[in-house]
């Protein structure tokens, strides 16, 4: 007879999904630590470089214009992220396995990758679709930017994304080949491809 988990869940003393409190591992006993980014980060971020700011004083944008603020926006978010009033545990622990592996992909380069959607367009919709030490996608179901563009009849937000992400692949110290394809109609699909060049390759 097979045994239903979720019956057993309801059975008291039973194991459930949730470690109890009192037997989680903790590292230091006593002490409690921050994983979450702080909201702080996204006002900081956001009033230093709004959306707007991939558009010059007349609105109009270009191919080194894009380049040029990438740059700008994704070294602003490595010096706020990784300061002492924001950079939270899993920073820390994300560096800590890094150091103690070697192995740098995807997740220290990733932490950046994310923290620059979650603080330029925080209501964005997204995930990570693959995740492993040669290949990075990340999917973005309604991307403001991609929609900002659009809307001025413009196709070139990717310039912004991929020089922002160079930027982070450098601060992680990686060389990486990054690719974009997003929908045809404006809807804010996109997704970043980033990888481990092959030997050879």
């Amino acid at each position: 007879m097979a045994l239903d988990f979720k019956v057993l869940q309801k059975v008291k003393g039973n194991p459930s999904t949730e470690v109890a409190a009192d037997r989680r591992l903790k590292i230091n006993p006593g002490q409690d630590y921050a994983y979450d980014m702080p909201k702080e980060l996204i006002y900081t971020i956001n009033h230093q470089f709004p959306l707007e700011s991939l558009f010059n004083q007349e609105g109009e944008t270009n191919e080194d214009f894009l380049i040029k603020q990438g740059k700008t926006f994704m070294n602003l978010l490595i010096r706020e992220a990784d300061s002492d009033a924001f950079r939270d545990r899993t920073a820390d622990m994300i560096e800590c396995v890094a150091q103690q592996t070697g192995i740098r992909f995807p997740h220290v380069f990733e932490r950046y990758v994310e923290l620059g959607i979650l603080n330029l367009r925080p209501r964005d919709a997204w995930t990570v679709t693959e995740a492993t030490t040669k290949t990075l996608k990340v999917r973005n179901f309604n991307c403001s930017i991609g929609k900002m563009f659009a809307e001025k009849g413009l196709d070139n937000c990717h310039i912004f994304c991929q020089a922002a992400n160079q930027v982070a692949a450098e601060k992680a110290g990686l060389n990486l080949k990054m690719s974009s394809s997003k929908g045809l109609d404006g809807n804010g699909l996109c997704e970043q491809v980033f990888r481990i060049p092959q030997a050879g390759g």
